[in-house]
Formats: C-alpha cells, structure tokens, sequence
C-alpha cells in the first residue's frame, strides 16, 4: 500500500516534469517507479521508452517497448513506439508492420494510420499510402495533413481532380497554410488557371518567404512572356532562401534568354559553387549556350 502511495507520487511528478520537458528529472523519477514496481508498471515503461527515444537512445528505448511487450502483447503504444524508431531509421518493412500490429489492437488509431500511410509513401507503395490516408480520412476527416499528403500522392499520379478535391478540404481545415496553398497553385498551373495560380503561390510566400519553390514556380508562369519579372521574382527568393542552388540556376537561365550571359554566368558559378553535381546539366542546357562560351565560364570549369 505504502509503495503504491509513492508510485503514484513519482507518476504525478514524473509527468509534470514530462509536459515541461524536463526530460532527465522525470527520467530520473520513471525510473524510481519502475524500481518501485520492481519493473511491472508498464506505464513507466512505455514513458522510459520514449523519453530515451526523444533523448536519440534508440537502442535503449527499442529494449524498454521490447519490455513492456513482454508484460503485455496487446500494449498497442509499446508496436506504435517501436514502428516509429524504425520508421526514423528507414526500416521501413519492420515499421509497417508494426504500425499494422498497434492499428489490428486499435482500430481507431490515427496516428499509427498517418505514420503507416507516410511508410508505404516512402517506400514506393503509392496505392496502399492512399488506402490508408483514405481510411484515415473515414475516421477523421479533419485531418489537415491526411488531406494534404494525400493529395500530393494523387497529383505525382495525375490524379489531378482528386489532388484538387484535397488540397482544397486541407485549405478549408487550415487557410493560411503555405504549403496547402502552393499545392493548390501547382494543381491550378496543371489545369491552365494560370491568374490562379499565380494568387496562390504569392499567398504562399506571403505565409512563408522562406520556402524556395514557391519563388521557382511561380517564376516559371512568367519566364516567356515577362522574363525580367520572372528574374525579379527569383531574385526574391535567393535574398529570403540562403544557398538555394537551383534557384540560382534557374536565375541564370532567365539572364541567358534576355541576353545579359555575364550575369547568367555569375549564377551558374554560384549553383556550381553550391552544387557541383550541376555542371552535367549546365555543359547540356541549350539556353547556356552563350554563357558556356564566355572566358570566365571555361576559366571556372577548368579548375
């Protein structure tokens, strides 16, 4: 009785400590729970285990969820801890299957649906990420990165009406997000609304200036018809994005079709500074022409 007294006095501290992240003091007073419950609480347990894991002692923490399976092998948190390490490391079979173990215990368990969805998005299987967003979706529509990343995996499939129908539910759970909006305006681009896309893209770097591709795209719809404007745009992406090759790259493209090869060739030396890798595509692009055949380009590339 005495001990269960003062379990519960560690837990209550131990979770104060926990919510204002002071992670090694409820560390410390996890631990003399477990001591205390000489290894059967299986609530500590699971708490050891992810704070080890937020400290990068994965190894350490794997043991401990391993250890709270051993008490109990329907402890869903204990395969949805153990999924997501794996899921970091990019194991990404073993984290599948793990998240499908927390998710057969708890059906109704949404972050393990996210995370299982992102998995089979990173390791190629595009179908069974957007039938598991999709199901996601059935339990909590609402729910603004489902919504988005779903639409993502329809749009690199030219499923383009229901990339639309997502992105714009996303932008309806939250309006001013910058990466909901760029999404919309590349899905606008695709269908030839170009006036909209372009108010989406500008909305986007309104909400975040810091993000490069929205300088690039919207960069692209003026790179004919208004190139300085297209120009003045990229240029304000490299002031607000540091070290952003290719927006650099891109810049020096647009130079080249208004004939200043001096300042093209300036910005493919930064990119090249930037990203090396880039000198293939450079020696290949036709609209560099001109500005491979000036001495301080050949002086660069000979280096």
């Amino acid at each position: 009785m005495k001990d269960n007294i003062q379990i519960n006095k560690y837990l209550e501290k131990a979770e104060e400590a926990f919510e204002e992240n002071k992670l090694i003091k409820a560390l410390n007073l996890y631990n003399k729970v477990y001591e205390l419950s000489n290894g059967e609480d299986i609530d500590s347990i699971i708490n050891l285990a992810l704070i080890y894991d937020t400290l990068g002692k994965s190894e350490k923490a794997k043991a401990y969820y391993k250890e709270a399976l051993d008490i109990d092998n329907c402890e869903e948190r204990a395969y949805y801890g153990l999924a997501a390490i794996y899921d970091d490391e990019g194991n990404y079979e073993q984290a599948i299957k793990l998240y499908n173990k927390a998710i057969y215990i708890n059906p109704n368990y949404h972050k393990a649906y996210f995370f299982l969805a992102n998995a089979y998005d990173l390791s190629g299987e595009k179908d069974l990420s957007i039938e598991t967003y999709e199901k996601l979706l059935s339990l909590n529509p609402t729910d603004f990165w489902a919504n988005l990343n779903l639409g993502s995996i329809y749009e690199e499939q030219n499923q383009n009406d229901l990339a639309y129908k997502k992105f714009s539910k996303a932008l309806k759970i939250d309006p001013n997000n910058y990466l909901a909006l760029f999404n919309m305006g590349v899905i606008c681009y695709k269908f030839n609304m170009i006036k909209k896309a372009i108010g989406f893209y500008e909305r986007s770097i309104n909400k975040n200036k810091h993000y490069e591709y929205s300088y690039l795209n919207l960069a692209v719809i003026y790179k004919y018809k208004a190139t300085k404007k297209g120009i003045e745009i990229l240029s304000n992406g490299i002031n607000n994005c540091s070290k952003v090759h290719f927006l650099y790259y891109n810049r020096s493209c647009f130079y080249a079709l208004i004939n200043e090869e001096n300042k093209a060739c300036e910005d493919i030396i930064t990119a090249l500074k930037l990203y090396p890798k880039f000198l293939k595509y450079v020696l290949e692009d036709e609209e560099l022409e001109k500005v491979r055949k000036l001495s301080s380009f050949k002086e660069f590339a000979s280096k």
